[in-house]
């Protein structure tokens, strides 16, 4: 964050809810101001490192009070697993589904934070899109977004990320890419049926959709996730393991032994 944020900062960092409830009330604005680099406000650094902060909570609800807004910090949460935060946040009354395309839900299933993603659901998150319901991995979910001549509702997209920069406008509603998209983030998220049933509905296996910031295929992930059994069943169904992704320009058995999963090497090499 900027320099002028380090008092209130390290105040959270240490705990020393004294410190930041003293910085507060000389000054409220601690508690909406942005950094032009780094977390974008204190609450959502909260967020983001909650892991690393003794009592991540009481500095929280001192910005809360303070009249932070909670939405991107609910996201953050949501994609760091920062449950304690989470849960304060939902608590302060904050809006499960927001307003805005990429909801506290989709960041979780991104980043497959599933126990997130299971609290979110039983606090009412709803299920956006294809692609949110694929990661789910619940069939019926998807059924939703298909219409009764099998084409994809427009409830169904548009894209979204949490890195917009990779979704061309000219694709975010395209049904093809949509279908690709969710067929990654099935695969992402570890859900076989939900990407099986995406397959046999057009998804391309060796497709590299928008989306996704390693802009790289299913396989790429399945080898970042270290999921065995979903390499072995991409391959059987054509996957191409020498395709490069467009962030590190790796083929597939480069991402397995990057992410430390030498054991699906000679799967990818069978």
């Amino acid at each position: 964050m900027d320099d002028i944020f380090e008092a209130p900062a390290m105040a959270i960092i240490l705990s020393d809810l004294d410190a930041l409830g003293a910085l507060l009330a000389e000054d409220a604005s601690w508690a909406t101001r942005q950094s032009s680099v780094g977390h974008p406000t204190l609450l959502q650094m909260i967020a983001c490192e909650a892991a690393n902060i003794e009592n991540p909570t009481g500095s929280a609800q001192l910005l809360l009070d303070a009249g932070a807004d909670p939405y991107a910090p609910l996201v953050a949460a949501a994609g760091c697993d920062s449950r304690s935060v989470l849960d304060l946040l939902l608590d302060s009354g904050v809006d499960v589904n927001g307003q805005d395309l990429w909801t506290p839900l989709d960041e979780a299933l991104y980043w497959c934070n599933h126990d997130i993603a299971g609290a979110l659901r039983e606090r009412g998150a709803a299920v956006r899109a294809l692609s949110t319901a694929a990661g789910l991995g619940v069939v019926e979910e998807l059924e939703r977004f298909v219409s009764a001549d099998g084409t994809l509702t427009p409830e169904a997209g548009p894209i979204g990320s949490p890195f917009p920069d990779t979704v061309p406008a000219d694709l975010a509603d395209d049904k093809a890419a949509m279908v690709n998209h969710a067929f990654v983030m099935a695969v992402n998220a570890g859900q076989q049926s939900a990407a099986q049933w995406l397959l046999e509905r057009g998804a391309e296996v060796n497709a590299k959709p928008p989306g996704y910031h390693w802009l790289g295929t299913a396989l790429h992930a399945a080898c970042w996730r270290g999921d065995a059994s979903l390499v072995k069943w991409l391959m059987a169904n054509g996957a191409d393991p020498t395709i490069h992704d467009g962030l590190a320009d790796s083929d597939a058995v480069g991402w397995a032994n990057f992410h430390d999963h030498p054991e699906l090497v000679p799967l990818l090499q069978g």
